[in-house]
């Protein structure tokens, strides 16, 4: 039987008046998060669990290393800091290694819902002057069909379970083949935490879809709140989310 804890909030009001979140002037989230907890090899970050009923035990150091191997690889085929890339993954361990790769590059990943139809890629790569999109099997053609309407796009990176066929995919880069050529280490340049780090495009349920941008800090560390006080976790709880990728709380 799991040991009870106690719960982060027991006084309100206590809680409130000392509250404080220390937001330091250099930030990144993939390295100063991910990549301390990475410190010990066996610290469990996810247990994964595919469509098929795969299972897979992911640690952090294991994030650690293939975003860095991300990170070099996107470096490498020019992407950049400040560079807006689109995400549109479902919920396999690609999805993490991907933004947190882009995240230490101080890229701008723009997470992205499988629901999309080939119109909804072309409005957000249109708006965010995406540089990049990322996507699976099943989302490639969708993005095929108006890949000559998104000028802004320079890479279309398969980024799929190691079984896929990349020879059905000859137009577009396979994530798995230039992350295994990549270095593990990533030595890059610091992000500040005010400089931009995810944007979130709104469900455009009254109008157009708008983006939402955080900062290395506001999404990160303002989601401390959510994980503290909402959710009440402690270290080793297991937080089963089954959320679409691309959506997200955003607190205002």
């Amino acid at each position: 039987m799991a040991t009870a804890k106690t719960p982060h909030m027991t006084d309100y009001e206590a809680e409130r008046r000392a509250f404080h979140l220390d937001v330091p002037d250099s930030f990144n989230f993939a390295t100063d998060v991910i990549g301390t907890w990475a410190s010990d090899p066996n610290k469990l970050a996810m247990l994964w669990v595919g469509q098929r009923g795969e299972e897979a035990l992911l640690t952090f150091a294991y994030f650690a290393e293939r975003s860095s191997r991300a990170a070099n690889a996107f470096a490498k085929l020019g992407i950049k800091k400040g560079d807006a890339v689109l995400v549109m993954l479902p919920r396999i361990p690609e999805w993490w290694e991907s933004v947190l790769g882009l995240m230490k590059l101080g890229a701008i990943p723009i997470p992205c819902t499988t629901l999309l139809t080939p119109k909804d890629i072309q409005f957000r790569a249109e708006v965010a002057e995406a540089r990049a999109f990322i996507t699976d099997r099943e989302g490639a053609p969708k993005f095929d069909q108006v890949r000559a309407h998104c000028p802004t796009v320079q890479f279309a990176i398969l980024a799929d379970r190691p079984d896929v066929d990349a020879a059905s995919f000859p137009d577009w880069i396979n994530f798995q083949q230039i992350a295994a050529a990549a270095s593990p280490e990533y030595n890059g340049p610091k992000t500040r935490s005010d400089d931009p780090c995810l944007v979130y495009f709104t469900s455009g349920t009254v109008g157009y879809p708008k983006m939402v941008l955080h900062t290395q800090a506001s999404y990160p560390i303002g989601h401390t709140i959510t994980g503290k006080y909402w959710l009440d976790l402690h270290e080793d709880d297991l937080h089963w989310n089954l959320s679409e990728m691309g959506w997200a709380i955003c607190q205002h």
